[in-house]
């Protein structure tokens, strides 16, 4: 018997937002816990999570709960990464 949710609710459920929860929190851990940095790091993750650009578009065909999991892992890399570069650049 197979857990995965997606056979019933199709791919990347919107009913389950944990995956987008738990990656939020890599790009998290490396920013200053003020209001400024905080809501550039969700904006910055929820526009990779949307426009999902190369390869995280490619993690989201892996099968199951893989595919559904590894698109929001891509994006929070790519938030930190960004986050990290804006923050050297800027003091924030």
């Amino acid at each position: 018997m197979s857990n995965d949710l997606t056979k019933t609710w199709g791919k990347d459920p919107h009913k389950i937002v944990i995956d987008e929860y738990a990656c939020l929190l890599i790009p998290l851990y490396f920013i200053p816990q003020r209001i400024l940095p905080l809501a550039i790091t969700f904006v910055l993750f929820r526009i990779f999570d949307i426009i999902k650009p190369w390869p995280i578009r490619k993690l989201e065909d892996l099968p199951g709960g893989w595919g559904v999991m590894l698109d929001d892992l891509g994006a929070a890399i790519y938030t930190t990464v960004v986050i990290l570069i804006i923050m050297a650049l800027v003091k924030l």
